[in-house]
């Protein structure tokens, strides 16, 4: 039968937390630590009272853990998403031992404060992989062949995804990109090769900071893109004005091609340089 006691713990700063122990035939089996007592003593209550409800209708008290579903998850999914295996192993570190029943909406949000400084999109695909994982807990709760008890609600549901800014894109007119490289070229250095290479390859702000010296065959003319978005690589043909732009800056190695003057393991964001060109664009159109 489950049982429950409660200990006072004295934290370093002198502030005070409660936690409660849930025992089983003796056996700590669970913690959790409350700011206040009487917080302590409603959730250990609750816990035997749906322990002893779940007994009188022979269901069994979920006993997975986080870290085995998304094993199983993996083994079961067979897609192509390439950022899938990172994202399942980011969750994986968060919640590994964590029981799927204790997987609550607020302990999701909780999880997902730290995306909320990055883009909408990025906190929608860690939302969407964890409730992928969830999904397949559900699917593996309703398989009458499975004797384990998983959970029977993906709480991910409980849980808005951010709003997209779902600005209109709006592409360069033949007046506007001459203007443009004029003013890149003004600005000089590897930014005006930056922006030849965006507007001459079709590679994608991401593949360009990412791209490295030694995926650039001088040989062949051509960019290995190994990175890309559908996780397929793909070689990119470079035209020759770009090639010649390419050798005045060529270096031996794997190092960025647009490194950060801070850290040359980090692309360079140029975000000053592409505002000004942006504005002499903008200027002598108006």
């Amino acid at each position: 039968m489950l049982n429950f006691h409660i200990i006072k713990v004295d934290l370093k700063n002198g502030e005070v937390r409660y936690r409660t122990i849930l025992t089983k035939s003796g056996k700590g089996i669970k913690t959790k630590t409350f700011r206040r007592k009487q917080d302590a003593r409603t959730w250990g209550n609750r816990s035997v009272l749906d322990s002893q409800e779940y007994e009188a209708k022979g269901i069994k008290p979920c006993t997975i853990q986080f870290s085995r579903l998304a094993d199983e998850y993996m083994q079961w999914w067979t897609g192509k998403d390439h950022d899938r295996v990172r994202l399942v192993l980011c969750w994986e570190q968060r919640l590994g031992k964590t029981l799927l029943s204790d997987i609550t909406p607020e302990l999701i949000r909780d999880a997902l404060k730290q995306k909320k400084s990055q883009a909408p999109a990025t906190y929608n695909k860690h939302l969407a992989v964890l409730s992928a994982i969830l999904d397949y807990a559900t699917l593996q709760q309703e398989d009458e062949s499975v004797l384990d008890q998983y959970v029977d609600d993906n709480p991910c549901k409980r849980v808005r995804s951010l709003k997209l800014d779902n600005k209109i894109v709006r592409y360069l007119s033949d007046e506007e990109k001459p203007r443009l490289l004029k003013s890149a070229k003004d600005i000089g250095g590897k930014f005006y090769l930056k922006v030849l290479m965006a507007l001459t390859t079709g590679m994608r702000k991401g593949e360009l900071e990412r791209l490295r010296w030694n995926d650039i065959d001088f040989d062949k003319g051509l960019a290995m893109l190994s990175d890309t978005k559908n996780g397929t690589p793909r070689h990119t043909p470079i035209p020759n004005v770009i090639m010649d732009q390419l050798k005045k800056h060529r270096e031996i190695g794997n190092r960025l091609l647009f490194p950060s003057s801070v850290d040359i393991n980090k692309p360079f964001d140029y975000k000053k340089q592409w505002a000004k060109c942006l504005k002499v664009v903008a200027d002598r159109t108006g």
